[in-house]
């Protein structure tokens, strides 16, 4: 895995260096729309968007999954500056290289920049949550036979809060958070992560904890920064089965 992700990122090294995330001066071009998807015709889940390393090409993986999530997945690309998506077959090697820095827990090139996680476990049941022995719940005066039925139907919540800078960058009860899926960072050194926040609204986010809203993005998933840190792809949502795929071009002021 190492080896493959020197090969990656081998189209890194000549790019000049981007420069530093100021969420106070960014400029943000209105979106440019690549291509429009149909999950009823490409088949499943969005679950992947990636860039090559030269930026001239986005990777898109929708997948299906069985009641025990197993995975079918369907390959997809598409040129960056707009078009039809083409299929594929597997995940390109540069793709899963962008996907391991982009979906990480920490910002590539600033180890400080780093997710704090958080997991709280409870019982609950249908009327309250089970704590210290005792029911706390909403019912007036119950009895006997329906307070233990209540803690007869307890069960264990497992709720996990992904932080940084003291934001909420994705939360999940009794299931993992998808790496990547809500959130994106920036290639180093920039110090930038793209996130949706819990009003499905696409913000970007400095090294100093300030944001700044991505305008008209709402209903977003899957953003993700180009390798040269100048523009950031996201989809957005249209209806039940369809979404478009933007490209924002990233400035500075």
């Amino acid at each position: 895995m190492r080896a493959v992700f020197a090969i990656a990122l081998g189209g890194l090294a000549a790019a000049q260096t981007p420069a530093v995330f100021d969420a106070t001066r960014v400029a943000l071009s209105p979106p440019k729309i690549v291509a429009e998807i149909d999950t009823a015709k490409i088949k499943g889940e969005l679950v992947w968007l990636a860039w090559s390393n030269d930026g001239a090409t986005l990777y898109l993986k929708s997948a299906e999954f069985d009641r025990w999530r197993n995975e079918r997945a369907r390959h997809h690309l598409v040129p960056a500056t707009g078009g039809t998506l083409t299929a594929t077959d597997g995940t390109p090697i540069w793709a899963a290289g962008y996907w391991m820095w982009k979906s990480g827990t920490s910002a590539p090139g600033v180890p400080e920049m780093k997710f704090d996680t958080e997991t709280q476990t409870q019982m609950t049941t249908a009327v309250g949550t089970v704590r210290d022995g005792g029911l706390s719940q909403s019912r007036g005066d119950p009895s006997q036979t329906q307070v233990d039925a209540d803690y007869a139907s307890a069960q264990q919540v497992a709720r996990v809060t992904i932080k940084l800078k003291g934001l909420v960058i994705a939360q999940s009860t009794n299931k993992a958070v998808p790496p990547g899926f809500v959130w994106g960072w920036a290639p180093a050194p920039v110090g930038g992560l793209a996130f949706v926040d819990g009003k499905k609204r696409l913000v970007l986010l400095d090294r100093m904890g300030r944001t700044i809203e991505v305008p008209g993005a709402t209903d977003v998933l899957l953003p993700a920064w180009s390798p040269d840190g100048t523009r950031l792809a996201y989809l957005q949502k249209k209806d039940k089965k369809k979404y478009v795929l933007n490209v924002v071009e990233v400035g500075t002021r």
